[in-house]
C-alpha cells in the first residue's frame, strides 16, 4: 500500500503528511530517538545507503540466479506499476519514504522490539499483491536494515538520509527501466 502511493504526487504528499502527523503524535507519547542533523549524519546515512544498495544488488543477483525468467518477469511488472512516474511525484514519494516512514517506523525509540515490529510492518504495508510477494520480504528485510542503522547511530537523521536516497534512486531505476522496456517495444 505505500509503495502505491508514491507513483502520484498527489497521494504522495498526502501520503507524506498523515505519515508525519502519526510520526509526531508517536514521538509525542514516546521519547524517540533525536533527529540529529548534522554533517556527519548525513554522511552516515550515505553510509547506510551503500550499504542498502549493495544489499538489493545481491538480493536481485540471487533471485535473478534462482528464479531467472520468473523473477525478472515480477521485477518488470513492479517497475511497470511505476510507469509515468513523474520527477515530481518521485521527489514525493522519496520524501514519503524519508521522512514520514521513518518517523512512524523508526522515530518512536531505540527498543529492539519497537525496531523489530516496527520493520516488519514497514514491509507488510509495502506489500502490493500476492504474485508479488518477494518484493514484501525484501520490504522487511530493508527494514531490518534501516533498524539496525538508527539502533547502532541512534540518530534518526541518517536513517531519513539512507531512506530518502534509497527510494530516489530506486525510481529513477524504474523510470530507466520503464523507458528502456518501451523503447525496446517501440523497435
Amino acid at each position: 500500500m505505500l509503495f502505491i502511493l508514491k507513483r502520484h504526487w498527489t497521494s504522495a504528499l498526502l501520503g507524506l503528511a498523515v505519515l508525519i502527523l502519526m510520526g509526531l503524535i508517536i514521538r509525542a507519547f514516546q521519547l524517540g530517538p533525536p533527529v540529529g542533523l548534522s554533517p556527519r549524519a548525513v554522511g552516515l546515512g550515505c553510509v547506510v545507503v551503500a550499504v542498502v544498495l549493495f544489499s538489493d544488488a545481491a538480493i536481485h543477483g540471487l533471485l535473478c540466479l534462482f528464479w531467472g525468467a520468473e523473477y525478472r518477469r515480477r521485477h518488470r511488472e513492479l517497475a511497470q506499476m511505476f510507469r509515468g512516474q513523474s520527477l515530481v511525484a518521485i521527489l514525493f514519494g522519496a520524501l514519503m519514504a524519508g521522512v514520514g516512514e521513518e518517523l512512524v517506523f523508526r522515530g518512536g525509540g531505540l527498543s529492539p522490539v519497537y525496531l523489530f515490529g516496527g520493520a516488519v510492518v514497514f514491509g507488510l504495508l509495502h506489500h502490493i499483491r500476492r504474485d508479488l510477494w518477494p518484493f514484501t520480504l525484501w520490504a522487511v528485510w530493508q527494514g531490518l536494515l534501516f533498524a539496525t542503522a538508527i539502533y547502532v547511530t541512534e540518530m534518526l537523521c541518517v536513517t531519513m538520509v539512507a531512506h530518502f536516497l534509497h527510494d530516489f534512486i530506486g525510481f529513477l531505476i524504474f523510470r530507466y527501466l520503464n523507458r528502456a522496456d518501451w523503447s525496446a517495444k517501440k523497435s
